[in-house]
């Protein structure tokens, strides 16, 4: 099929996330949840119907339940943002431990009477019930999910204890490498110790907005850290055209990025090497409009310490697309491509790694076997003949 001819249609199926954000206060732990359809095929807001929930003492549905319920979900609110589905629970201080694992199930209705349930399982701990501050955003009054956020927001310190109390902040420099390659085998650098850059002490209350950029973590010393990384613009949006080149890293030559960063206008220089992949402006455009997409999705899903375009699985994710199938056993995550016609079936498998910022860091184990395959995505991409 000609490349510059229409995809066939296919059936969007949607990807709904879920993130979550806690605190402690009178014996209990109260979570909040919001959980989001990435790809937008539906308002998860109004197709979501009830929920179900049980505390297990193990993280598969063959462990013992030791708390369950099933709730209606209450009808929408005008305070709600479109698109996002927000709900809150209480569990006792007694089931918040480990080994003992919350599995929660949303119901949505697709189409007619179709339903689909997606489960989602949060370990528990002691750890949590210290927490007894949220961190808010001043704009939509939601707690913070994310673990990044720009220099232009505000959050404000909600605190849950007895009395006043502090929370400290350090700051550190942002110093990290994007991915390598799949099948890069070079011994990864030793851990770093970052020094603090910074160190600030906020009360309950405090109106926060950090105007400089880098990991910034709350209550350092506690079981509890919290890591946030700010960047400038209008991150995880691409807006900006310095922000156009380093994304670029996995398709091109270390001469091409060099002239690239040194262009006396980034944005035309981005244009000309597009226009020369795609062999047209309007293939040009489309490449330029499919990888970017690609860049903003990587950095709402898998920003961790550093950007989520820079980690492996944004890596990934901006070369080959969106997997076929994803499964999650223990600490790892696995990826397949599906075969077809232009891609031959490949998987890859990526490992939940101990990290002081962030929860949502994973590694990809790198195989040599990668090389051809990625290799051969990368030769599409640069040949304009990538699947879009």
């Amino acid at each position: 099929m000609n490349s510059l001819e229409p995809a066939p249609v296919k059936r969007e199926v949607p990807e709904v996330t879920m993130q979550h954000a806690y605190y402690a206060s009178n014996d209990s732990l109260h979570l909040l949840f919001k959980f989001e359809d990435v790809r937008q095929v539906l308002d998860i807001l109004r197709a979501a119907t009830s929920y179900e929930y049980a505390v297990r003492t193990g993280s598969t549905e063959r462990d013992a339940a030791i708390l369950q319920d099933s709730l209606k979900l209450p009808d929408r609110k005008i305070t709600d943002i479109e698109g996002q589905l927000h709900v809150k629970m209480a569990l006792p201080a007694h089931v918040v431990q480990e080994p003992n694992v919350l599995h929660l199930q949303v119901w949505q209705v697709l189409s007619g009477q179709e339903r689909m349930g997606v489960q989602f399982k949060v370990p528990l701990n002691k750890g949590m019930l210290q927490k007894n501050y949220l961190l808010v955003q001043t704009s939509t009054g939601k707690p913070l999910f994310q673990n990044y956020i720009t220099t232009s927001d505000k959050l404000l310190v909600r605190n849950y204890g007895a009395g006043d109390s502090t929370l400290q902040v350090n700051r550190f420099e942002l110093d990290f490498m994007p991915a390598a390659p799949p099948m890069s085998m070079r011994k990864p650098a030793v851990p770093r110790t970052l020094s603090v850059a910074d160190t600030y002490t906020l009360t309950a209350s405090d109106t926060l907005q950090f105007e400089q950029q880098g990991l910034y973590m709350f209550n350092p010393d506690s079981e509890f850290a919290r890591g946030v990384l700010v960047l400038p613009g209008k991150y995880p949006y691409v807006t900006k055209a310095e922000e156009l080149v380093p994304p670029l890293i996995y398709l091109t030559t270390s001469e091409e990025r060099e002239a690239l960063l040194s262009a006396k206008d980034p944005k035309a220089a981005v244009d000309a090497f597009w226009l020369e992949v795609g062999g047209s402006e309007s293939r040009g455009r489309d490449l330029i409009r499919a990888y970017y997409s690609r860049v903003e999705m990587a950095n709402k899903l898998f920003t961790a310490h550093k950007s989520g375009w820079a980690t492996d699985r944004g890596m990934i994710y901006i070369i080959y697309g969106r997997p076929s199938s994803i499964s999650q056993v223990g600490p790892n995550i696995t990826w397949i491509y599906r075969e077809s016609d232009t891609a031959p079936y490949i998987k890859f498998v990526f490992t939940k790694k101990e990290n002081n910022f962030t929860e949502n860091y994973y590694e990809l184990i790198r195989r040599r076997e990668y090389e051809e395959s990625w290799y051969s995505s990368v030769a599409k991409w640069r040949a304009g003949k990538t699947n879009l």
